[in-house]
């Protein structure tokens, strides 16, 4: 064998090995972040009180604070969260017994039209997807999977020669049996995947390594450790 055939070989080994054991788990948390991501539209559908109405222009945010906060005496507005022209605003509430509420307004007509308790939706997978719950083991565990992605996007460019003739050629053979086929759909999938495995490998680095800093007592740009 050829030293460029063993090379290569080397190189499709490294590309299956780093991606085939963490494949379920590298799912999981793609499904979660996923819905994290929708989690604003799938509370829409199912709870009437984030449906805000779209007949006039929206009202000051002092007017969404006193609102919000009439409706929970004891409680004071932290923060307040846009969610979009269909979607009421929503406004945490802190309650002196250190828990905390969400109250839903109509951005127009100013008026409170459900209060949540406890954990939301949103805020459940987002955590389920960062961290898996768990921190800063979660947050390790999903942030370690940026150095198998980037490891396989760059093998799988080393071992698909001249894989950007898949982007205007893109070439799936179903005539020529089921092995041939799924291989075709891979490197057709896979090259037009480039920007998605580019993009989660750096962002997973780049948390991975903004939670060593934090370990470490070196939070980037003044910023607290928050989970």
């Amino acid at each position: 064998m050829s030293d460029a055939k063993s090379r290569t070989r080397l190189w499709f080994l490294w590309h299956s090995w780093l991606a085939m054991p963490i494949w379920a788990f590298l799912f999981f948390v793609c499904l979660t972040g996923s819905i994290a991501v929708f989690s604003h539209e799938i509370m829409w559908l199912f709870n009437p009180a984030m449906r805000a109405s779209l007949d006039g222009p929206a009202l000051p945010v002092k007017a969404l604070v006193a609102a919000a906060e009439a409706a929970v005496p004891d409680g004071r507005v932290s923060s307040v969260s846009w969610g979009g022209s269909h979607i009421a605003v929503e406004l945490r509430l802190d309650i002196p017994d250190g828990t905390s509420v969400s109250a839903w307004v109509d951005p127009v007509r100013g008026e409170v039209q459900g209060i949540s308790t406890g954990p939301s939706f949103q805020r459940f997978f987002r955590a389920l997807h960062g961290w898996l719950l768990v921190y800063p083991v979660g947050w390790y565990a999903v942030s370690l999977l940026g150095i198998p992605l980037l490891g396989v996007l760059i093998s799988g460019l080393v071992v698909y020669k001249r894989f950007w003739r898949s982007f205007y050629r893109p070439r799936i053979r179903f005539g020529q049996g089921a092995r041939v086929m799924w291989g075709d759909l891979h490197r057709v999938g896979g090259t037009w995947s480039i920007w998605f495995l580019a993009l989660m490998a750096i962002t997973g680095l780049w948390f991975l390594v903004t939670v060593l800093l934090w370990d470490l007592g070196v939070p980037l740009g003044g910023e607290s450790r928050r989970c």
